[in-house]
Order: C-alpha cells, then structure tokens, then sequence
C-alpha cells in the first residue's frame, strides 16, 4: 500500500530543528504511509526546490496536503513575515477545508495562551513541548488517517506511539534549550533598568553594543525587521540613540514604539527631532503636521512642540516663520525663558537687534521671577547680558557655569553658543576667547 496522505508544517528556519522532530515523530509512528513537507526539509520529496516559487509552493503543499501544522515558538511571534507566512497557510488551508474543519492545527511551544498571536489564538491548539500535547496530536493523526489504514498498519502505528515520544521530548527540548526570550514584564522591566544604568552612568556611546543583546536575548537577527517589544524599551533607545548621535537608529525606536501609541505627542516629538538630527526635513514635515492633526494648539501652547516646529523652520531658512512660532508659544507660555532665549537668538539671525534686547530683558525677568540657577539658566543670562552689551556680567555667569563643572557635551553646546553669537554680534575673535577661558575657567 502506498501513501496515504500529507501532513504540511510551517514554521520560522530558526525552528528547523523543531520542525525534524515534528517530522521524525510523525515517521516513528506512520513508517512511510504519510508524506511531511516543509521549507528547510532536505530531503527532496518534502522541501521547496531550488527557484521554486515560496508562496507559490506553500499554497499548493496546503492545498494538498490533508493536514497543515503551524509552529508557534518564542522565535516565530517575534518575526512578523513568519506570521504572515503563518496567516497564508491558514487562508489557504480554511479555503480547502471543507470536508476537514480541523485541517489548519497550531502546536504551540513555550507560549502561554495570551503570547498566541492571531488568528490562532481561537483555534484549539496544543503544547507540542509537553509530553500530553505531542500524545494528544498524535493520537488524533491516527484518528485522522484510520479510514485509509488497514488493521495492522493501524495496530502498528498504536503501539509505535508510546516509544516515539520520549525521543521526540529529548529533541525538542535541545530546540528549545536557546529560544529567544519573550517581553514579559520582568523581561522588559530588567532591561529598561539596564538602559537606565547606562544612561545615569554616561555610557551612552556603548548603546548599540547592549542593543545587540538585547536582540540576542530576544532572538532577533542582524537585518530583521522585528515585530515592536514594548514601548518602554524602544523610547529608552530612541533617546540614547538621540543622546549618541545616532538619529537614524533613534528614528527607527521611536517609530516601533508608535506602534504601540500612535497618537503620543511626545514619541512624535522624539521622532520628529530625529528626523532633523539625520537632516530628513520631508519626514519631519510629515510629524510636524501629524501633531497639527491631533492638537492644533501644540505648537502655539507647548514649549517643546513649538521648538521642533521652529528649528523645523530654521532648517527650512524660514527664520522669520521660527520667530512667529516662538513668539506665539512665548505668549502661551510666559515662564519659558528657553523661548525667550531661541527666539531672542532668531531676532538676532534675522537682524532685528533691537527687537532681540527687548527680548532678552524679559528673559532676565523670567530667570529672576523663577529664582531658578542652572546651567542652562546662566547660558541664558550670559547670552542676554552680551546682547545688553554688559560683558561683565556674562563673565560672572561663565564663572557660576564652570564652578558647577559641566558635562563635556554640555560645554560644547555652550561654546557652541558662544562662537554664533560672536557672529551675530559681529565681535571680533579676542572677545569670544576671552569668554571661552571664562568658560573653562581658565581666566
């Protein structure tokens, strides 16, 4: 007698040696009465042939074959073409499933039941990892398959059951021995706080190499294109990524954790900075105008907001469009003096000197009403007193800001600072030393 059926098993090529076991354990009870194909299999009756059509070839083995098994595992849930992969054996076994409503079977390995993506996760599946659930599948391929059997080819596959097992048991959980982590709660939770060691430690620069393991961990190749883990991770990335000047692997964080909340202004605000760090003003255009979607007021009531719309407008040479835009949200937000100073900065661009002192002494005003000292707040003071043309006084908030001995990333955003306003100022090189060792505390 020859064959009698075909038994077709999808599943991701990291879970080829799952797929063996599935195979060998079908053979240890079937013998050579039914036929397994799948993708990675060598042997040349069961696998996909060299230049043979992929989609192609799965839609004919399902539709020949009188059983489709899909393999759920840690490594196919993270791999969303898997899952397409998935989703088209499971259209195309239910379109030819007429007279069998059981022809598409999920055997699940190391997910819980609310880890089973759709559309499976309605359909009775089984543990293909625990030794109930390969005997439950099992005994229903024989169900299956005794009205093309005979007596003894029925009997023997019985009694080949029991001894299969064990053997496939051993396989599996050699497969399974390395399966990618899944996002569970601690899973996340562990890694943010290794994030956020790495940032409070300064460590930022080693972001990509604690990526990779993060990948690793969570079985994702070089080159994938991952489904998104978890919001939380993929912000803290986004921003490190942002702080190590890598605006492209920030905009792709920040983009998978918009897959969890697109409608966050603040992840479309982290992306849209990105884009105009990695210079694509096109793409940030296109989440200025998002944010306009889902709050017109942002701009004109949030500092933040209006910032990116600003600098988006520098980028763009539209500096007096910037200064409306800093103006407005001044207006909406009369404690900021971060927008006096930007736009303060703009009016000097734009040549407006007079307008830009107006505004700095309100900044000055701002800065005393707070009675907030940082940093950032002496930068501001140092700028406003040179517009003010009061030198001394800019020197002594130098002094105050390396007395508090900034980071090195910050003092060059401050000499930075320094070096356009000598520029806008039209001073001469002597001055921009001299506020350069006030600085560096080197007067």
């Amino acid at each position: 007698m020859g064959k009698i059926g075909e038994v077709f098993i999808s599943h991701t090529h990291a879970d080829s040696e799952i797929a063996n076991a599935l195979s060998d354990a079908i053979t240890g009870v079937f013998g050579d009465l039914l036929t397994t194909s799948y993708s990675t299999k060598k042997e040349l009756d069961g696998g996909i042939k060299p230049g043979e059509e992929w989609f192609r070839w799965i839609v004919e083995r399902v539709r020949a074959a009188n059983i489709a098994v899909i393999l759920l595992t840690p490594a196919s849930t993270q791999k969303p073409w898997v899952l397409w992969e998935a989703g088209a054996v499971y259209g195309a076994g239910i379109a030819s499933a007429e007279a069998n409503a059981r022809k598409v079977r999920p055997l699940v390995f190391k997910l819980s039941g609310s880890q089973v993506p759709s559309p499976f996760a309605g359909i009775q599946g089984v543990n293909g990892d625990e030794r109930s659930g390969i005997e439950r599948f099992l005994s229903d391929l024989i169900d299956d398959f005794t009205p093309l059997m005979e007596k003894n080819q029925l009997l023997k596959a019985g009694l080949k059951l029991g001894p299969t097992i064990d053997p496939y048991l051993l396989k599996i959980h050699d497969a399974l021995r390395d399966a990618p982590l899944l996002p569970t709660e601690a899973a996340v939770q562990e890694w943010c706080e290794r994030l956020d060691r790495l940032a409070s430690e300064n460590r930022l620069s080693e972001v990509g190499q604690l990526h990779d393991w993060l990948n690793v961990t969570f079985g994702r190749g070089h080159g994938d294109r991952p489904l998104p883990l978890d919001l939380r991770l993929h912000r803290r990335l986004g921003n490190a990524y942002r702080t190590a000047k890598r605006p492209d692997q920030a905009a792709q964080e920040f983009s998978l954790a918009l897959e969890f909340a697109p409608r966050d202004i603040f992840l479309l605000r982290s992306l849209g900075l990105a884009h105009l760090d990695a210079n694509r003003l096109v793409e940030a255009a296109g989440v200025v105008r998002r944010i306009e979607e889902l709050d017109p007021k942002a701009f004109t009531h949030n500092a933040e907001c209006a910032a990116l719309k600003a600098r988006l407008q520098r980028e763009n040479n539209d500096f007096a469009g910037a200064a409306e835009t800093y103006h407005k949200a001044l207006e909406n937000n009369p404690d900021s003096y971060y927008l006096a100073d930007v736009l303060g900065q703009t009016l000097l661009r734009l040549g407006k000197i007079e307008d830009a002192r107006i505004v700095y002494r309100r900044a000055c005003g701002i800065i005393e009403r707070l009675a907030e000292r940082n940093i950032w707040t002496h930068a501001t003071l140092v700028t406003a007193s040179l517009v003010l043309d009061d030198e001394p006084r800019a020197l002594r908030h130098l002094t105050e800001i390396a007395g508090s001995r900034p980071n090195p990333d910050d003092l060059k955003r401050i000499e930075d600072g320094l070096a356009r306003l000598q520029a806008l100022l039209n001073l001469g090189a002597d001055n921009f030393e001299r506020w350069r060792k006030h600085l560096r505390g080197e007067q």
